[in-house]
């Protein structure tokens, strides 16, 4: 079976478009979580974190566009 692979906070903010600062802001908010972390103590985000990160995050804006104050 292959090895799931973990993306950093940079990779993961390449694969959705962001910036590392803006993947900071969102585990702040509580939109992302990291699933793994490394030897180093380094959060590690699975395919899994970033489609739910996505999610999230999309739940979020779309609550502050109907004027709704967003969870955290």
């Amino acid at each position: 079976m292959a090895e799931e692979h973990l993306y950093s906070i940079t990779e993961a903010a390449e694969k959705l478009g962001v910036s590392p600062a803006t993947i900071a802001t969102w585990i702040r908010l509580g939109i992302a979580r990291a699933s793994r972390q490394d030897e180093l103590g380094r959060y590690r985000y699975t395919n899994a974190d970033l489609v739910e990160m996505e999610r999230r995050f999309q739940e979020r804006q779309a609550r502050k566009r109907a004027g709704e104050s967003p969870a955290r």
